[in-house]
């Protein structure tokens, strides 16, 4: 059956809602282990004073940690929306 409108088309599904959630929190956790590791090697490049070395620190870890919390949130929030 051909769509005949552009929200036909686009209401197709691919793949299944566990799929999807398990692919988003895979690029999750790969992402805050690049960010953390790509971070620190920029860091080690630059020439800090003792207090910019701390705050470049505790920035590194910020963004790691939001998107280990967003992976780890993601089972939680396809639950509460099949529900």
């Amino acid at each position: 059956m051909k769509p005949t409108h552009i929200t036909e088309s686009l209401s197709y599904k691919i793949t299944t809602d566990a799929f999807d959630m398990r692919l988003a929190q895979v690029a999750s956790f790969v992402a805050a282990v690049l960010v953390l590791t790509l971070s620190f090697w920029k860091l080690t490049r630059l020439e800090l004073t003792e207090a910019e070395l701390f705050f470049g620190v505790l920035l590194c870890f910020t963004m790691p940690l939001l998107l280990i919390v967003i992976g780890l949130l993601l089972p939680n929030s396809t639950a509460t929306k099949a529900a």
